[in-house]
């Protein structure tokens, strides 16, 4: 059996480096199960991530038919939530023919092993969130839109709580749709000043202010926080860069803070970074360092790609 490429095959693992994956296969064990024998039973703890290398899987649900609910086939996995301490529900996994599974952490728990590598960890939960995010919209699918529960599902994983933007999350879901955008980062300038000038209350009262403002500009954009002071605005690909780019700089102007900071400050500049590309993570790195160029010179201005 070839750990290292099992484990390779997991997305949870996948965009791991070779020595990060040396030292997964360190926390993995590996179980035979003959056919119908238990993984885990009903009402049983089982936090782990269980990729099957052979056989199948079935995942029972305990009622009055106990019936199969999901299967699994090598190279697949289930657990991810497990990891994070959340519970299956009242299920249990049999194996439904010989069937051999690799389990992690095989020692200690999730959370030991996240405070013992933690760049490893960091990796690991980010791409959860992003797997388990994936899973949710694919079971969308599936799913009528008029269940309340799937919209308020959506809305928790994707919205940033403080700007009702979405959140960095959400640009999974963009990368995934392989067209070309539009691409705008916006990071306020000397933003720190109002936090040490004004205080925490009166910069998230700021971060809020650019949200709808730049929100009304371009009201049929996607509006990302991206980081703590840094946004991202995607629009069609077909949409004028310059325009775009101009908007951004108008609704930024048009705000003012003088409420927000009791005088102390009135308004906020920003420095833009924008490009058009299919949005990928690099094209969001190349925009960021885009609008870098014009944060490092001196900030209230627009750096467009191909222009210095």
């Amino acid at each position: 059996m070839d750990t290292k490429a099992i484990v390779k095959s997991v997305p949870l693992f996948s965009s791991l480096d070779d020595s990060e994956i040396q030292i997964i296969e360190k926390y993995c064990a590996y179980k035979e199960l003959f056919r119908q024998e238990k993984l885990f039973s009903f009402d049983e703890t089982f936090n782990l991530l269980c990729i099957v290398t052979s056989g199948s899987i079935g995942i029972y649900s305990n009622g009055a038919q106990n019936r199969l609910i999901a299967r699994y086939i090598p190279n697949e996995s289930f657990g991810e939530l497990n990891l994070c301490g959340i519970s299956l529900g009242n299920v249990e996994a049999i194996a439904l023919d010989d069937a051999g599974v690799l389990l992690f952490p095989a020692t200690g728990t999730f959370v030991s092993f996240v405070t013992d590598h933690t760049d490893i960890g960091a990796k690991i939960i980010y791409k959860l969130l992003s797997n388990i995010s994936y899973r949710i919209r694919e079971t969308n699918k599936l799913i009528s839109q008029n269940y309340g529960w799937v919209s308020e599902l959506r809305k928790a994983i994707y919205t940033d709580r403080l700007t009702g933007l979405y959140n960095r999350q959400y640009c999974e879901e963009l990368f995934r749709e392989n067209k070309e955008y539009v691409i705008a980062i916006v990071k306020p300038d000397k933003f720190k000043m109002i936090n040490d000038t004004c205080g925490h209350k009166a910069g998230d009262a700021t971060l809020v202010a650019i949200a709808q403002s730049i929100r009304k500009a371009l009201p049929f954009a996607t509006h990302i926080r991206y980081r703590s002071d840094e946004f991202i605005i995607v629009i069609a690909g077909d949409a004028d860069i310059k325009k775009t780019a101009a908007a951004i700089a108008e609704a930024i102007k048009a705000i003012d803070i003088h409420a927000i900071t009791d005088g102390a400050i009135n308004a906020i500049t920003a420095s833009i970074g924008i490009s058009k590309n299919s949005i990928t993570q690099q094209a969001i790195e190349n925009t960021y360092a885009i609008m870098w160029s014009a944060y490092n010179n001196g900030g209230n201005s627009i750096a467009m790609e191909g222009t210095k």
